[in-house]
């Protein structure tokens, strides 16, 4: 028996993908998917957990937007962001900043 189809609300949101972007945080390229802009919404980040990459938040972030303006991102070190040689949580806590910043 086949699987059944996604729901629609699922191949909804993966078909509204957010706009990739880049912010530069000490140095290094961090991408961005911005599903915005919406002014006055208030923002939302989305951080990804380890070994992954903000696509993980493909298929929730658009059915946010609107309400709120959500951006989701790769962790330095991952995803299609750049490489660093020495990571900590504090430059990680940077870069959640420096993309809330980025995105208003």
């Amino acid at each position: 028996m086949p699987p059944p189809p996604p729901p629609r609300w699922f191949t909804e949101a993966l078909a509204a993908p957010g706009t990739e972007r880049f912010v530069e945080v000490d140095g290094t390229s961090i991408h961005v998917l911005d599903w915005g802009p919406h002014p006055g919404a208030p923002g939302l980040v989305f951080v990804h957990g380890g070994a992954a990459h903000a696509h993980w938040w493909s298929f929730l972030a658009p059915m946010l937007a609107g309400r709120w303006h959500p951006v989701a991102f790769d962790l330095s070190g991952h995803g299609d962001s750049g490489r660093r040689s020495h990571y900590s949580h504090e430059t990680w806590a940077a870069e959640v900043m420096a993309v809330a910043d980025s995105a208003g």
